[in-house]
């Protein structure tokens, strides 16, 4: 597997940390928050030692090259993982699906349909249908997901200073929490 194909299914994956949902939204909360510190404790070992650097590079080979000197978009996904836990369930059962889901598809959509660019807009499209669909499978209202759908594809598509991946989670979370 390619290590952009390994990087999206990591992501994909990632929605794994909703199984303690299943029990309740404490043992989500407490789940979400051993996921945050074990991901800045990784983050910490890979950015101050260049062995542990070398070895994570070999043995999961998913780390970009902007990410060689800063934290990876694994560290900004675990927290926004954890800042939607905080929210009343579903809202963020919601959010994380859209941040385990729409980035992936996304990037899956938009390297074939989106003429090259980073981020593009047949990208954002894709984030919005899988935003979209992934809230409302949780019981969210029409209108609710189309909203949702919005603020992910937005945060998605977002280019800024701050990591997409610590904005979706908890901004799908929160229009869902707002919404219902």
């Amino acid at each position: 597997m390619s290590p952009v194909g390994l990087r999206r299914a990591l992501h994909v994956a990632s929605a794994a940390v909703l199984l303690p949902a299943l029990r309740s939204d404490t043992a989500l909360r407490l789940a979400l928050l051993w996921v945050a510190v074990f991901a800045a404790l990784v983050e910490f070992a890979r950015l101050a030692s260049p062995r542990v650097e070398r070895w994570l590079g070999a043995h999961l080979p998913v780390y970009r090259l902007r990410e060689t000197r800063r934290a990876s978009g694994a560290l900004w996904l675990a927290f926004g993982y954890a800042a939607a836990g905080w929210l009343p369930l579903p809202a963020p059962v919601a959010g994380i699906l859209a941040g385990a889901l729409a980035d992936p598809a996304a990037s899956w959509v938009g390297a074939r349909c989106g003429s090259g660019a980073r981020k593009s807009w047949a990208g954002s499209g894709a984030a919005f249908l899988v935003t979209v669909a992934t809230t409302a499978a949780v019981g969210a209202a029409p209108a609710t997901a189309l909203a949702a759908g919005l603020v992910g594809a937005a945060l998605e598509r977002w280019s800024g200073p701050i990591d997409d991946n610590l904005l979706v989670a908890p901004g799908v979370a929160a229009t869902v929490a707002l919404l219902a």
